[in-house]
């Protein structure tokens, strides 16, 4: 037995004990694991399925479009293309309009000197860890409590309700969508990894007293995370339902549904491409 295995088996009955303190941990892990999942996210491709649906006033849906896209190794690099919009193949136009951007980005990507390129990642790094800076108060920002266990393909996942968290501050303005939510998630219980998430805002919220904009009673949440190798899942389906105010001005009520499939890993590509 692995020193790693024999620490996970002393620790587990603790870890998954139910006490506030323990669940806010594993809240947190799951949270570390995330990131570290969507970092890896890079070096795969797939084919991915986005729905969108623009409801008017009483539910009505008056616009939604579908759009397929997939992503692939081309010449050494990940590339993402459309190839389906509304159920039917891209018209030729489009798809070699599609096709002379992406070669016109290739060639910049490689006229990069390794040091450039180092920069833009760590740009985009930077970029991203700022967008998300909101999402790392979670942990924080509610109360959890053990709700029981479900398997999940084959896996058993604990099963945490989270509500607002009494008293607790947002740091991040964007984070004070967390004192008006409630929801529910699961998490693997060999790994620690997020499996599952739905949640919902159960009263508006006001962005810097409604001026930037607020997020209305009934928007909801729901992610659905697939393990595609050892300590690495990535996103299979994202449902998000928002109503939405920007600026006092801009009114939203749409739903947009994501959905990955045919995950495969550089290396896996690049074999098989490079099979005659």
């Amino acid at each position: 037995m692995t020193a790693r295995a024999l620490l996970i088996l002393l620790l587990a009955p603790a870890a998954w004990a139910g006490t506030p303190d323990d669940l806010r941990a594993l809240v947190r892990q799951s949270l570390a694991r995330l990131e570290s999942s969507e970092k890896k996210a890079g070096d795969y491709g797939f084919v991915r399925k986005v729905e969108r649906k623009e409801f008017a006033s009483g539910g009505r849906i008056k616009n939604q479009w579908s759009l397929v896209l997939k992503r692939e190794l081309e010449d050494g690099i990940l590339v993402t293309r459309p190839i389906e919009r509304d159920g039917k193949p891209l018209p030729e136009e489009e798809r070699r309009k599609n096709q002379e951007a992406l070669r016109k980005r290739q060639a910049e990507l490689k006229a990069l000197t390794p040091e450039q390129l180092e920069k833009r990642r760590a740009e985009n790094r930077k970029r991203e860890s700022d967008e998300d800076a909101w999402l790392k108060e979670f942990p924080e920002a509610l109360d959890y409590q053990l709700a029981g266990e479900e398997t999940i393909d084959g896996r058993p996942a604990a099963i945490l309700d989270c509500t607002p968290r009494p008293g607790y501050k947002a740091r991040n303005m964007r984070a004070r969508v967390f004192e008006k939510v409630r929801g529910r998630l699961w998490i693997d219980k060999a790994e620690t990894e997020l499996v599952r998430a739905e949640a919902e805002v159960f009263d508006t919220v006001n962005i810097a007293l409604g001026l930037l904009g607020k997020i209305e009673k009934g928007t909801r949440f729901f992610i659905q995370r697939r393990r595609v190798a050892p300590e690495t899942w990535l996103p299979e389906t994202e449902t998000v339902r928002f109503a939405a105010r920007v600026m006092l001005f801009k009114s939203m009520n749409n739903e947009v549904t994501t959905r990955n499939s045919e995950f495969r890993h550089r290396s896996e590509m690049a074999a098989r491409a490079s099979v005659p």
